[in-house]
């Protein structure tokens, strides 16, 4: 359920314990505990409950504990396999954008000067100039791309490729705008995002600079 959970969106009670494969009272008593336990948020709305995760911090750990769970077993055993690829090509990871194309536009922003990474152990990403300039084109607001608060965009190690793609306020916000512009499409039931026809031009080639065959 945590894992569903992953993709930053809310779901019912009903809805996880078909995701997770056991009955309604099952998924009802750990989602208690996952409340508590403060790793889990709930939202009433009407007559319906809503579950999600409580953070990014939440986000990030469960992450972590994919790629531990990786590196019990070579990478061709799980990512090779063809029923991998669309989750490994491109999915969303707590409302942002992570796998080979998250990966490879956090790399594009950091080579146009878009973004200057920190040296500190957190990584964190500073919007420049020029960065800001790119992200109103790509509709994100200035009060997103600038705030006052801490970490605001900062590296997120990805599960598949072991690199840094982009979390926080920026990030979100960038692949909402990848939705709304129709690049990315959302999967039903899934983490995947599937690339549109236009965004094979639009972002994957003009913008990422990747050949037409991802």
């Amino acid at each position: 359920m945590l894992a569903r959970l992953l993709d930053g969106r809310h779901y019912t009670a009903t809805e996880l314990a078909v995701h997770a494969g056991v009955g309604s009272s099952t998924a009802s008593e750990h989602l208690k505990l996952l409340v508590d336990e403060r790793l889990v948020r709930v939202r009433a709305q009407g007559r319906h409950r809503y579950f999600t995760l409580a953070d990014g911090n939440v986000a990030h750990a469960l992450e972590a504990l994919l790629r531990v769970a990786d590196s019990q077993m070579p990478e061709t055993t799980r990512w090779q396999a063809p029923a991998m690829q669309p989750l490994r090509h491109a999915r969303s990871c707590y409302g942002h954008l992570a796998g080979e194309l998250g990966v490879r536009l956090c790399a594009c922003f950091i080579e146009r000067g878009w973004v200057s990474a920190t040296a500190d152990a957190n990584l964190e990403y500073r919007v420049t100039e020029v960065g800001a300039a790119q992200l109103s084109i790509f509709g994100v607001a200035e009060t997103v791309a600038r705030p006052q608060t801490q970490r605001s965009l900062y590296g997120c190690v990805d599960w598949s490729e072991r690199r840094d793609h982009f979390a926080g306020p920026v990030a979100v916000a960038l692949l909402e705008q990848f939705i709304t512009r129709g690049w990315l499409e959302r999967e039903t039931n899934s983490r995947v995002l599937q690339v549109t026809a236009r965004g094979k031009t639009e972002l994957v080639q003009n913008i990422l600079n990747i050949g037409s065959n991802p």
